[in-house]
């Protein structure tokens, strides 16, 4: 028995040391799996500001961006003004973004500025002050209701205005958004809650009221916005709190009607005409950063439907470059993915947890 003793604790320490060596193994590969979860969502967004100003131009640009980036998935914040006052070329407009939704797997959601054209059809009665687009908001208008913001609104009135949308939504078959922004960003906690009781998921009005990059909006918008510096090029999407819309809000959140948080998704590269191409690229790279660290995170390239044409050339570029480093960063491990707000969504809270 004690000659057998010797040979039995070789065989163990070589079982255990064996047993240590394929756990490390497996770990090490736990962890490399679970750093490769780690993605980094491009979004590319439409506004629809003013359809009645978008030219065929405009419409081709937009094709070929598609045509281009096969990749790429929009998220087109439509805009049912069209519908409220003449807009020469909204058949094809609608005809597209459907194409873009049925063929290219975009998201059609939902842009609003408070036109009196749009508002009268809501049944809602139109203000023209104060506007975000002045030296300062006390006393300043906009006759057109393009620059005032919606949340001046009451509970009632938005209410009106969003069951208008999306009737007209299911009237043209444009399918049941959950992708919201208000015109020039304009946000609250009580348009984020109706918003919410509406049946949208996400929200993507962030925006980031400092210089760093690109130009800034008038001070009559830095006193009605709702944002503040909390809000930077870097910020990732975030739970909604109850309280504050900001990224610094604690829970409770405002839950949507799936009984999931409604998500904030910051505008991160401004829109067209505040940067440049060289500006996308390096925002760009400030949110690889993150993916790097084992991290979600998401990018927003945003572009208006009436100068697409005008800013064709520097969104291809920048497209371009985000194709390149799709190839490149895959093969190192990092995930980057051309993504829907909807998506950006559901990954957030798959990564996060829903509470």
């Amino acid at each position: 028995m004690s000659l057998m003793m010797p040979t039995f604790s070789i065989k163990l320490c070589i079982a255990l040391f064996v047993l240590l060596v394929n756990t490390s193994g497996e770990i090490d590969e736990l962890k490399s799996q679970t750093k490769k979860k780690a993605v980094l969502h491009v979004s590319v967004v439409s506004h629809f500001d003013r359809p009645w100003a978008m030219g065929i131009d405009d419409l081709e640009a937009f094709r070929t961006l598609t045509k281009n980036h096969p990749k790429m998935r929009w998220t087109h914040l439509y805009n049912p003004v069209a519908y409220t006052q003449l807009t020469p070329h909204y058949k094809k407009m609608e005809s597209f973004v459907k194409e873009c939704r049925d063929d290219h797997g975009a998201e059609i959601g939902v842009h609003l500025h408070m036109y009196e054209s749009l508002l009268k059809k809501a049944d809602v009665k139109f203000r023209s002050s104060p506007s975000m687009n002045a030296q300062s908001a006390e006393k300043s208008y906009d006759d057109t209701g393009y620059s005032v913001p919606m949340t001046i609104y009451s509970r009632k009135e938005i209410d009106k205005i969003l069951n208008f949308t999306l009737n007209t939504f299911r009237e043209r078959k444009l399918g049941r958004p959950r992708s919201f922004c208000a015109g020039f960003y304009a946000a609250s906690t009580e348009l984020q809650k109706a918003i919410a009781a509406n049946g949208y998921h996400i929200s993507a009005a962030a925006f980031p009221p400092g210089n760093e990059f690109g130009a800034r909006y008038a001070p009559s918008w830095h006193e009605l916005a709702g944002w503040d510096k909390t809000v930077t090029v870097r910020s990732r999407p975030y739970k909604i709190s109850k309280k504050s819309i900001l990224p610094t809000g604690k829970g409770p959140f405002i839950k949507a009607l799936d009984n999931k948080p409604l998500i904030e998704f910051p505008q991160t590269c401004k829109i067209d005409w505040m940067v440049s191409s060289e500006d996308m690229k390096t925002i760009f790279k400030e949110h690889l950063k993150f993916c790097s660290d084992g991290q979600m995170s998401a990018v927003c390239l945003a572009i208006h439907e009436n100068n697409a044409a005008q800013y064709l050339k520097k969104y291809d570029d920048v497209l371009n470059f985000i194709d390149e480093q799709i190839l490149s960063n895959n093969k190192k491990g990092i995930h980057i993915r051309y993504s829907t707000l909807s998506f950006i969504r559901k990954s957030f809270l798959d990564n996060e947890g829903t509470n």
